[in-house]
């Protein structure tokens, strides 16, 4: 705890409340002050750029700043924000007369505008548009409209709708939201069918990097991604997940998480450089707490360095 209260004031404020269970203020000091003074205020725009530059754009930046919950009433969330769903979401859920929104960003952009609780109307074309278009087994994937269509669901955009799901709900949306609870349930099952990371071809992981938890982790799935949203939306223990957390806990020591590979593109700035890293640590942390509660305890009484 000692090292993770040490770190970043996000890190520190994030420890503080999910960790030690403390009521806390949102913050603007640390890694957000350090993106808010990066934004253009009169484009609304971070590098100029609204979905690529990777990850420099302004809805990756966005992405981050959720995750490091910045005040969702900020007027550079707000602006940012309003200028993703000018951008990204066009008339309704077609971008051109052939071809979709692309799933996986509109499931970001819902979790982004309904934390900062939108009240524009494409939240509910947005909330249409992801019920319209699941997979047979109950998950999503953004290949379903492509000429060669996959039969099953992705993993990598099951979590992404999952997530906007929770974000949805959370932040006191009501359409369809019976249709919403429900489709969280079966995309749930649609990853603990796969024990979070195996293919049903062979039992082998589903792809390289799917058991290397990496932050930020983009739009990209892992296996601490996952149990860190499930955690989040305080989902009991389930059998399937046991291989996932074993597998985890081979990237620790003691109680801290390697850092990860980082996924390839620009930044902003590094977060982290050391081999373990703080916001692995904590997301483990978080996620230990949830699923294994004796460990997690046991963790803590350690005394050791990195």
């Amino acid at each position: 705890m000692d090292y993770l209260l040490a770190g970043d004031p996000v890190v520190e404020r994030l420890t503080r409340k999910y960790l030690l269970g403390e009521k806390v203020k949102y913050i603007e000091a640390g890694y957000i002050k350090r993106y808010i003074d990066l934004f253009d205020i009169k484009k609304g725009l971070w590098s100029d750029a609204i979905y690529s530059k990777k990850w420099i754009s302004t809805h990756y930046t966005l992405k981050e700043l959720k995750y490091m919950e910045i005040n969702p009433a900020h007027k550079v969330y707000q602006k940012a924000m309003k200028r993703l769903l000018e951008r990204l979401w066009h008339l309704e859920d077609q971008v051109k007369r052939r071809r979709h929104q692309d799933m996986c960003v509109s499931g970001m952009l819902l979790s982004m505008a309904c934390y900062g609780k939108s009240d524009d109307p494409k939240i509910n074309e947005i909330v249409n548009y992801m019920l319209r278009y699941r997979m047979l087994d109950g998950g999503w994937n953004c290949q379903w409209d492509k000429k060669v269509t996959s039969k099953i669901s992705s993993v990598h955009t099951t979590l992404t709708m999952l997530e906007a799901i929770k974000d949805y709900l959370d932040n006191g949306y009501t359409y369809k939201a019976a249709e919403m609870k429900e489709a969280m349930k079966a995309g749930i099952e649609v990853l603990l069918e796969r024990e979070l990371f195996k293919s049903f071809k062979n039992g082998e992981p589903l792809f390289n990097g799917i058991l290397s938890p990496t932050f930020p982790p983009r739009w990209k799935y892992d296996i601490l991604k996952a149990l860190e949203f499930l955690a989040s939306v305080d989902y009991p223990f389930d059998p399937r997940m046991t291989e996932a957390l074993d597998e985890l806990k081979k990237h620790m020591k003691g109680p801290f998480t390697r850092r990860g590979s980082q996924h390839s593109g620009l930044i902003h700035f590094k977060l982290e450089d050391e081999t373990y890293g703080r916001f692995n640590t904590f997301r483990m942390l978080k996620v230990l707490k949830q699923y294994d509660h004796e460990y997690y305890h046991h963790l803590l009484t350690l005394d050791i360095d990195v």
